[in-house]
């Protein structure tokens, strides 16, 4: 790698954790990680959250199996017949259950910083929790608009491999509920603007439903 590449590289994994408070774009519907409890990041990936997180004072717990239906479910709440959550579910289609992390790398590496290793510990606890054991986790790396499209995919590959990497090693999670795939630049955060630092990032998204 050259200079010049290396310092695109150095700039799109050298970018600090970034805060819950961050207010992205209009219209922006997913959480982010960095600041997240272990509940609030159920909530993001799940339809059901722990007995735990009600004893923290969460309002959400776990319910058992239930149909799938928008957003997390209490425990007590009705059932409803089929055909009409049928038809709750085509006129109010789910949101995606997704989470960003803004994820740090050494300079002019892809090892995983001290920092970025606490956020991916937290999820840890969540992914190997009793209610997520079978759910597949989805590791999308993303880029800025700096660079080439090509060099900027390659990239965002590289930053979801290593997260996929780091989960397994550490934390036994096994490798097919962890696929991996890089966006690239293609799905910026903020498409108003492209370079910005808040599009450097990973999303972990539940694919299990």
């Amino acid at each position: 790698m050259n200079r010049t590449r290396k310092t695109v590289a150095s700039g799109l994994f050298g970018a600090g954790l970034a805060c819950a408070a961050l207010v992205g774009p209009a219209g922006a519907q997913e959480a982010w990680l960095n600041d997240a409890d272990e509940c609030a990041i159920f909530r993001a990936l799940s339809d059901v959250v722990p007995l735990w997180c009600a004893q923290r004072g969460d309002t959400m717990v776990e319910a058992g199996p239930v149909v799938k239906t928008r957003g997390a479910r209490a425990q007590g709440e009705a059932p409803v017949a089929a055909k009409e959550m049928l038809a709750v579910q085509q006129a109010n289609p789910p949101a995606r259950k997704a989470i960003n992390a803004r994820v740090q790398f050494e300079f002019d590496s892809f090892d995983l910083t001290e920092g970025a290793r606490d956020v991916l510990d937290r999820l840890a606890v969540v992914l190997t929790d009793e209610l997520m054991r079978e759910q597949v986790i989805e590791i999308e790396g993303h880029a800025d608009a700096t660079g080439s499209d090509f060099y900027n995919l390659t990239l965002s590959q590289l930053r979801a491999r290593a997260v996929r990497a780091y989960l397994i090693q550490e934390h036994g999670i096994a490798g097919e509920r962890l696929p991996f795939v890089g966006k690239g630049e293609s799905e910026p955060y903020d498409p108003a603007d492209p370079t910005a630092g808040i599009n450097r990032r990973v999303v972990f998204a539940n694919l299990t439903g």
